[in-house]
């Protein structure tokens, strides 16, 4: 008989185009999977497509106790009548309620898959509360899956998960999305003025304003470029606020916010684009990084978590977080010196093969037949 696995996810973005690569991938001749999502997802109708069964329990991103109470019942009670052999938690909430409700059912093995710890997101005392609730679900947790070795290692130095309790599964590209795509040639002779890229939720995790700063700073050397901030009307709650900064820089003409589009979509606007960048306060292991780099694009991104591991080697060019000197100064140098930026690009090119989910995915199945031969 086949483990049950049960995938629970309240978040959307990246998070989202993770856990779709694994359920398209994974081989369902060896595990039955299921999704828990919040109604009217993406990623629940991506799911059905494919076959899996979708589960919708409404889950809030905030914390929220009423709201929560009732998705951990909910869960709990799925739990009890699906009798699944592992429960796996996406995410800061979905991972949390998963575990509790895990626990509350009894039975099933627990991962946890924070792709980004929450408490990241915060300062100060929060900062420090958020922290301590990761660390009071370390007990019910029997394996954490890292997206990269510096989340590894924060993991173990910062949460305090035990180290033979915390595995390192990068994530991952469907490398068929390039090669299948001849149109999508990273190489491609691109027409009009140069394209500075970004893509992502306008939030705090990504630093929006940071982007606009760079734009600025570039403009004032190359009034040619244009900028393009991929993700708009996504779940971000800061747009208002990169809006006014935009109008109050004057970029007006030079600078756009671009809705969020498919996925198809935004990798055609990857491969169009001269150079990309990630002005992120933080990661887990950012998708959109793996994705330009799998497009053959130069990369100027902060030095966070993930990033950092993905870029190592010379796949792209590093700058401190909220740097926006630095990161400007190294824009306008990929955008100047084109056998720099050819040769940084080819580096990540060779380097993506790292990241191909037909090799991760062998990994996490052994994670799961790991858990399983321990029930």
């Amino acid at each position: 008989m086949r483990p049950k696995i049960l995938h629970v996810t309240q978040t959307t973005g990246g998070v989202e185009t993770s856990l779709l690569l694994l359920l398209r991938h994974l081989d369902r001749s060896r595990f039955e999977l299921h999704l828990a999502c919040p109604p009217e997802t993406n990623v629940g109708r991506e799911a059905r497509v494919l076959g899996v069964p979708v589960f919708e329990i409404p889950m809030v991103r905030n914390v929220h106790p009423v709201s929560d109470a009732l998705a951990l019942g909910r869960l709990s009670a799925l739990l009890k009548r699906e009798r699944y052999a592992i429960v796996h938690g996406h995410s800061a909430k979905g991972g949390y309620l998963a575990r509790v409700a895990a626990r509350l059912a009894g039975g099933a093995r627990t991962i946890y898959h924070p792709r980004a710890f929450s408490y990241l997101s915060q300062q100060g005392f929060a900062r420090s509360f958020f922290l301590q609730l990761e660390r009071l679900a370390v007990p019910l947790t029997d394996l954490v899956i890292a997206a990269s070795e510096s989340e590894r290692r924060r993991a173990i130095d910062e949460v305090r998960f035990p180290k033979d309790r915390v595995v390192m599964i990068p994530n991952s590209v469907d490398l068929t999305e390039v090669n299948g795509g001849s149109d999508m040639d990273g190489g491609a002779a691109r027409s009009g003025p140069p394209v500075v890229l970004t893509v992502g939720r306008l939030s705090y995790q990504k630093n929006p304003e940071m982007f606009v700063r760079v734009a600025k700073l570039v403009s004032e050397r190359r009034p040619d470029v244009r900028f393009v901030m991929l993700g708009g009307g996504f779940a971000g709650p800061l747009e208002r606020r990169v809006q006014e900064l935009i109008e109050s820089t004057a970029l007006g003409d030079r600078i756009s916010i671009l809705p969020w589009v498919s996925k198809a979509e935004a990798l055609e606007h990857i491969s169009r684009c001269d150079v990309f960048v990630l002005t992120s306060r933080f990661e887990g292991m950012p998708n959109t990084l793996l994705e330009a780099m799998m497009l053959g694009r130069p990369i100027v991104a902060t030095d966070v978590d993930g990033t950092r591991d993905v870029l190592a080697g010379g796949a792209g060019i590093m700058v401190p977080a909220n740097d926006h000197a630095s990161m400007a100064e190294s824009v306008v140098e990929l955008l100047e010196d084109p056998v720099r930026a050819t040769a940084i690009a080819e580096q990540g090119t060779r380097s993506r093969h790292r990241f191909d989910i037909r090799h991760n995915v062998d990994a996490l199945a052994a994670v799961y037949h790991r858990l399983t031969r321990l029930l």
